[in-house]
């Protein structure tokens, strides 16, 4: 009789199953642990990212409180820096640590403590996709912590760090703006007049309000040289 070449499959099969089922079983336990960790390890993390939201949105709602003009913004102000500094020591590598330490660097500028809001924009620089256009714009606030700290040079070289930066593209024509001053306070007319010139060639709509200013600085410039 011929034999069945399926049903010997099957048979040894069997076989096998049987012979190694303890290994079988070590194997299915494994797959179950894997695939249960996984879904714990979702559950922490969304936990966590969760918290993290939640501890930003308090340190944003004293932030805003300390805006409005009464006798508890300083005391608010206060409390936002306080939070802000437990979003980024308790959650770090979210997207929300980042944004803390913008406010952060944000509130320092403000206050004119120019080194200690370079560190908090130092540590709110990120590559990372998820933080969107922050994670590109303290670059920005470290220009202007520079410029205020009477160091023009580096202050342009954090603005052309901007400049090249995708994710604050839509800030382009004002970071040539600020480019373009400090170039003619350091004396770099031909920077000066290339910034102008990319102010007037920007299509964009939020360029307009700098194209005057830039045709204005133009003039200035070119009527400095020929003096």
């Amino acid at each position: 009789m011929r034999s069945d070449p399926v049903l010997e499959f099957l048979m040894q099969a069997k076989d096998v199953i049987v012979a190694q089922s303890n290994i079988i079983m070590i194997v299915v336990i494994g797959i179950v642990l894997v695939f249960g960790g996984g879904l714990v390890y979702n559950s922490i993390k969304n936990s966590g990212y969760q918290k993290s939201q939640d501890a930003f949105g308090k340190a944003f709602m004293a932030y805003e409180a300390s805006s409005t003009e009464n006798s508890r913004s300083d005391e608010n102000l206060t409390k936002a820096i306080d939070a802000f500094k437990s979003v980024v020591d308790n959650y770090k590598s979210t997207p929300q640590a980042t944004y803390s330490a913008y406010f952060l660097g944000h509130i320092f500028l403000k206050q004119q403590r120019y080194d200690e809001a370079i560190t908090w924009f130092n540590a709110a620089l990120t590559k990372s996709s998820s933080t969107g256009f922050v994670g590109a714009i303290p670059l920005e606030g470290l220009a202007n912590c520079y410029e205020a700290k009477g160091n023009p040079e580096e202050a342009l070289n954090y603005l052309k760090k901007a400049l090249l930066d995708d994710r604050i593209k839509y800030r382009s024509a004002a970071l040539e703006w600020k480019s373009a001053l400090l170039c003619k306070g350091l004396k770099k007319t031909d920077d000066a007049k290339l910034c102008c010139q990319k102010i007037l060639a920007d299509t964009v709509a939020a360029a307009a309000p700098y194209k005057q200013k830039a045709e204005n600085l133009l003039v200035e410039l070119s009527l400095q040289e020929k003096s």
